[in-house]
């Protein structure tokens, strides 16, 4: 026969309520910075020149499964194209892709389809040989599809 001492079980039952609140502030707390550092980085990449950053990206798409993006690249004179960046800011895991070219290349197409959690603006940002950084973005909203309808 086993005896369970009271005082213990409570004990143990409010260290677990202490935790369950810890955990519950820390990931409270972590959603609000991290509203906060999404607004700084967009702030940031705003400030950033856009001219060598062509994008072609639908304004409008039916779901957010697979939305294509087009990007071409150009660096500025005398420098290469070190590193590419998408980022979707409203995305879990905000960086979708990490580009790193092959060699000295000035110019730089790509393409490819991104996944979105919803509405938002889709940023490439260009690093260059000299360290520098240039940014564009395309908006695009996602509207629900006719086959969610209840009927």
């Amino acid at each position: 026969m086993i005896l369970l001492n009271k005082s213990l079980l409570k004990a143990s039952s409010t260290l677990h309520v202490a935790l369950s609140r810890r955990k519950s502030l820390t990931l409270a707390l972590g959603a609000v910075f991290s509203s906060a550092i999404k607004l700084a980085h967009a702030a940031s990449w705003q400030a950033l020149p856009s001219d060598g950053i062509e994008l072609v990206f639908p304004r409008l798409a039916d779901t957010g499964n697979a939305v294509p993006l087009q990007a071409k690249i150009t660096a500025p004179p005398g420098m290469f194209v070190r590193s590419v960046r998408v980022i979707l800011p409203e995305n879990p895991n905000p960086l979708a892709l990490q580009l790193t070219p092959m060699g000295a290349v000035s110019h730089y197409p790509f393409s490819t389809r991104l996944r979105l959690a919803a509405s938002q603006s889709v940023w490439v940002v260009a690093r260059f040989s000299d360290g520098s950084e240039r940014a564009n973005s395309a908006p695009t909203v996602i509207t629900s599809t006719a086959c969610l309808d209840d009927s």
